[in-house]
């Protein structure tokens, strides 16, 4: 998740980022983002500026996780490193590793920014994956959704060895209506993302159904009603942080 708050939809069509930073997203020098030259740099909103180039970005979980982080782990926290990649829109299929495929460069720049993000000391501590939406617009790639996201993370964490990676997967709450197709299977993906967390060792779900949202009058949704509004992205970093530090904060 990019994460879109914030972002509105202007009289001629084109979507653009308020500009409000609420203090729980506010720029701090001890909290850094490795921009997409893959340096690092204090860490502002939008997070994923430049980073998923093809939809306006807005506030996401990630400066708020950091903050939440930073206030209960204390002088553990140190300074706190994101590594932004998501891209919205996408499919998992378009993640998973794939060598005999030259456009599918997804993988190999999230392992390349993993890589980067500790030549100057960083320790990868996690994965925060929240993504599948647009896979359960689709009956057949619902179905594929556990294979490849126990692929995906697998293949990652032997291209990182010795690095101990956890991830944290939140379960989608939504399908991408915005594909339009007939076929849609939010049940499938969210049984998957429970199966590979039996499956596979360290990993951890939430539930976006627990956040503050509501389906019906849309409450906690941005406009379009597909993505979350600003606060409930601060919701999701601060859970994020929690749920991060009651599980692995021992090893700080």
């Amino acid at each position: 998740m990019a994460g879109r708050g914030g972002v509105e939809k202007i009289q001629n069509g084109k979507l653009v980022w308020d500009g409000k930073v609420p203090l729980e997203c506010q720029s701090d020098p001890s909290i850094l983002r490795l921009n997409p030259e893959r340096q690092w740099e204090i860490a502002h909103e939008p997070l994923h500026l430049g980073i998923d180039i093809s939809h306006t970005p807005g506030i996401g979980p990630g400066i708020p996780f950091a903050h939440q982080f930073k206030e209960k782990a204390g002088q553990k926290a140190g300074t706190v490193g994101l590594v932004p990649c998501a891209r919205g829109g996408t499919l998992i299929e378009q993640w998973i590793k794939n060598p005999s495929n030259p456009s599918a460069t997804f993988y190999q720049n999230f392992i390349e920014r993993i890589k980067a993000s500790e030549k100057e000391g960083g320790v990868v501590r996690a994965l925060f994956w929240y993504q599948g939406e647009s896979d359960a617009a689709m009956n057949d790639t619902a179905q594929r959704y556990k294979d490849n996201l126990k692929k995906f993370i697998t293949d990652i964490r032997n291209d990182i060895k010795p690095r101990f990676l956890p991830v944290i997967i939140v379960k989608i709450s939504l399908y991408d209506f915005f594909m339009k197709h007939d076929t849609h299977n939010l049940p499938a993906v969210r049984a998957a993302e429970d199966a590979v967390q039996k499956e596979l060792p360290d990993i951890i779900t939430i539930d976006s159904r627990e956040l503050p949202v509501n389906f019906t009058t849309f409450e906690g949704f941005s406009w379009d009603h597909g993505h979350f509004n600003t606060e409930t992205e601060i919701v999701l970093g601060k859970w994020l942080a929690d749920t991060y530090l009651a599980h692995y904060g021992h090893l700080l």
